[in-house]
């Protein structure tokens, strides 16, 4: 076959080369001479004599051949080492030859079509891909949008989601029939090889109330995979009850949803029929939930949840329902746990720091930060604690084995910050460190070269005299701090533990900073602070949270004048009576303002931090 063909291509050849020698100019088909710089020109018989269309019955039609070298000028020869014309052909020769390729190669080295030798390579005429390919397809990878309802016409919420593994790059058309009234239809160019996903819009209109078992073209099923559509009855009439909706399950980033992770609600049905209600894909999960209302009044739904979280934080999503009238959409938010996470402390180990064991208590038992916590986590520890300037520099330089905390809690009670520490500190930050600091007594200068290193600025200053004072904290309702987890502390109080001129305020803020609480105290000496100064502010650009003293803490001491984070003995934040005399006392919430503090930096790390979670 091959030897014929190329004999083919040669009496081809030298016809057109003997009519080359007879005439400069030939026409074939035809009795009038070629266009004018035409050497060889193909005429229809029936075309006109003068201009026009020139052919109306018939074609070129080259030599089909099936290539099977790109960089091989006649592969029918090969591995005939006793053709001689194989072995005497030259490249000037055949520069130029065309043929059309009936066969592509599965490495796109060679196309369909028309093809051209250029003395060293075949090369398509025409930009020409090929049929795309793909491994066989498991149901799995095939996710059905949108609701199928008897009667009503598909929208563009109606698709087919279809992940698909390209193994050949080239133009594709893929088809699902239902023979129910309604199908999908998909055509495109995968590009390259490897994973894709391909939306599949539906047209028409369901006929009939039925399961469909959609039949594929265009891609290769995995065995046993018979995807399913459900075509449902006309809608029915109901209204959802938002205040009984209630999200259960755990949901961790990169982990795929089970059974427990639904969405449960209560709708009052006034009239029977279908319903499809559900979350659209948000952040990686979707939630869905269809079937049949037989009967009127109060009904539980429960939606089933499918995919992966793919944030660390908590997440909004809304409920939507296909019901005619009343109620249809919902609010809800989902509840991710954070990933594994590690603290450091910076600060000596009397009641001034955070490894004072009711602190400890809070961040390490579990209550508060823990799978099953106020705020959830898969877990909390310390990745090392010192009061050591020197040895709380180089770890946060250098890490520890290798490791970095997520959070450092430094209150700097008699561990007052140096240029080395501020440096180190600064440096951490910029790399998505988070950092609680409480300044240590009558240290403005020291904290205003921390500023330095991490804001540019030097604003803190020593507060006014007097007595150990309480502080107003602001009224934003709206703010992860001072509404957050372990309380609402919004127009309550935090007290200082610190008599005379020991704690430290600031004049003025860095830019997108928070002021939590007003320098301005309730004893006379400090009411004349100017409102706007702060004495406990955080900056959520910096991830960097201020406390103007670093409180003692207790879980036993009661008096109203000493120790105002007060922890209950399991280390849950509870508050105390404290103020500079028995008139001005007030309930102070220093320990839920810390351990909101706490929330506030864990998530601030887990979705931007020094660390990949």
């Amino acid at each position: 076959m091959k030897t014929k063909l190329s004999v083919l291509l040669l009496n081809a050849f030298l016809i057109i080369s003997s009519l080359g020698g007879m005439k400069a100019q030939v026409t074939i088909g035809h009795s009038e001479a070629p266009e004018k710089h035409a050497t060889l020109q193909i005429k229809d018989q029936t075309a006109p004599s003068t201009g026009g269309v020139t052919a109306k019955n018939g074609g070129l039609l080259l030599p089909r051949v099936e290539l099977e070298n790109k960089y091989q000028l006649l592969p029918f020869y090969q591995g005939d080492t006793t053709n001689t014309d194989y072995k005497t052909v030259t490249k000037p020769a055949h520069t130029g030859l065309i043929v059309y390729n009936l066969k592509e190669n599965d490495d796109d080295e060679l196309c369909l079509g028309f093809n051209q030798w250029d003395g060293g390579q075949w090369n398509c005429f025409q930009e020409k891909m090929g049929n795309a390919k793909f491994a066989p397809v498991d149901c799995s990878d095939i996710t059905v949008n949108g609701v199928y309802v008897e009667g009503m016409t598909t929208t563009s919420a109606n698709y087919l989601s279809i992940n698909l593994n390209v193994t050949k790059a080239g133009a594709f058309a893929i088809t699902a029939t239902s023979n129910n009234g309604y199908n999908f239809y998909l055509s495109g160019v995968a590009l390259n090889v490897g994973s894709m996903t391909v939306n599949i819009p539906c047209q028409g209109t369901p006929v009939d109330v039925q399961t469909d078992k959609l039949t594929f073209s265009g891609i290769e099923l995995s065995q046993g995979c018979e995807p399913e559509v459900q075509v449902s009855s006309a809608v029915s009439s109901y209204s959802l009850n938002c205040s009984s909706v209630v999200v259960n399950g755990q949901y961790v980033k990169g982990q795929n949803l089970t059974s427990a992770n639904t969405i449960t609600l209560n709708v009052n049905v006034s009239e029977t029929g279908s319903y499809s209600i559900l979350v659209e894909k948000t952040n990686g999960v979707r939630f869905s939930a269809t079937g049949d209302f037989t009967s009127t009044g109060s009904h539980s739904i429960t939606l089933v949840g499918s995919g992966s979280p793919t944030v660390n934080n908590d997440f909004p999503v809304t409920i939507i329902s296909n019901t005619k009238d009343g109620n249809a959409t919902c609010n809800a938010t989902i509840p991710v746990t954070l990933p594994f996470m590690t603290y450091a402390i910076v600060g000596n180990s009397r009641t001034y720091s955070w490894a004072t064991a009711e602190r400890k208590k809070a961040l390490d038992n579990g209550d508060s930060f823990g799978p099953n916590g106020i705020v959830k986590t898969l877990g909390l520890s310390q990745l090392w604690s010192t009061g050591s300037v020197s040895t709380a520099t180089d770890q946060i330089n250098n890490g520890y084995n290798g490791k970095f905390p997520d959070v450092i809690l430094y209150f700097a009670y008699s561990t007052a910050p140096n240029n080395a520490l501020t440096t180190a500190l600064a440096n951490y930050i910029n790399k998505g460190g988070t950092v609680i600091y409480g300044s240590a007594d009558g240290t403005s200068s020291d904290v205003n070269i921390l500023l330095n290193g991490i804001f540019g600025i030097q604003t803190a200053q020593a507060q006014a005299s007097g007595n150990d004072d309480i502080y107003l904290i602001s009224n934003f309702p709206e703010d992860p701090v001072i509404n957050g987890p372990f309380g609402n502390l919004c127009s309550k109080y935090w007290g200082e533990d610190n008599g005379s001129t020991g704690s430290v305020i600031m004049t003025q803020l860095p830019p997108n900073s928070v002021q939590v609480c007003t320098a301005r105290g309730v004893e006379n000496s400090k009411r004349e602070v100017d409102p706007t100064y702060s004495i406990v502010w955080y900056n959520d650009s910096k991830s960097f949270f201020f406390i103007g003293d670093s409180t003692g803490s207790s879980s036993s001491n009661t008096t109203n004048n000493a120790y105002p984070s007060y922890y209950t003995n399991t280390g849950l934040p509870n508050s105390k009576l404290y103020g500079p005399s028995s008139t001005e006392t007030q309930f102070v919430y220093n320990a839920a303002l810390e351990l909101n503090a706490v929330s506030w930096a864990l998530k601030k790390a887990a979705v931007s931090g020094i660390n990949p979670h």
